[in-house]
């Protein structure tokens, strides 16, 4: 699949759909519209964000939530990957870049945006679960929205230099194919490779 338009089948506003698209299949115009969106929503990444449409690991699919006009509200991508949990090989997708529209948060897009994220992950691009990173100041609305907050280091690469650190961070995970109870508890979550 390259490209998904689907309207709202669970209550989103009628003039909303969702798009799913390879990282691959995207135009530069949609590079163009998700870096803007990434500028308003993180002008503290304005720099980076005007000059590519990630940061971190190159992501594998797009979602994003748009109107009638093809307008991009809101956005997150990520890449399936195989890491280490412990002693546990798991298939997570790894998320970045979430983003909603300034001017509109607080109108149900990031949760509307978390509940396609969930079907994508259980159907379309399967993954046992969704692995995500956050500051601590945004906890609370993935929590409000299906995630799971885990207490496990996590090892990854450092994107310039390549060194493989290990720290805390804030951690969550969101049911793909497989239920909470299967994702396993103990142990470093070793990304093998860079961050999302």
């Amino acid at each position: 699949m390259s490209s998904e338009r689907s309207p709202d089948r669970r209550g989103q506003p009628a003039w909303l759909s969702r798009r799913l698209v390879r990282e691959d299949d995207l135009t530069e115009g949609e590079h163009r519209a998700i870096r803007e969106l990434l500028v308003s929503s993180f002008p503290e990444n304005a720099t980076a964000f005007s000059a590519t449409s990630y940061l971190g690991a190159r992501p594998e699919y797009r979602l994003w939530l748009e109107d009638t006009q093809g307008e991009i509200l809101a956005h997150l991508d990520f890449e399936r990957r195989l890491v280490g949990v412990g002693a546990d090989e798991v298939l997570v997708a790894g998320i970045g870049e979430v983003a909603v529209r300034p001017d509109l948060r607080g109108r149900g897009l990031g949760r509307a945006l978390m509940q396609e994220l969930r079907r994508v992950l259980a159907v379309d691009t399967p993954a046992q679960f969704g692995l995500l990173y956050c500051l601590e100041e945004v906890a609370g609305f993935y929590a409000r929205t299906g995630w799971h907050r885990v207490y496990q280091p996590t090892r990854s690469a450092d994107p310039h230099s390549g060194e493989v650190y290990e720290e805390i961070e804030t951690t969550f995970v969101l049911p793909g194919t497989e239920p909470l109870e299967r994702w396993p508890g103990v142990g470093t979550i070793d990304l093998r490779g860079e961050g999302w």
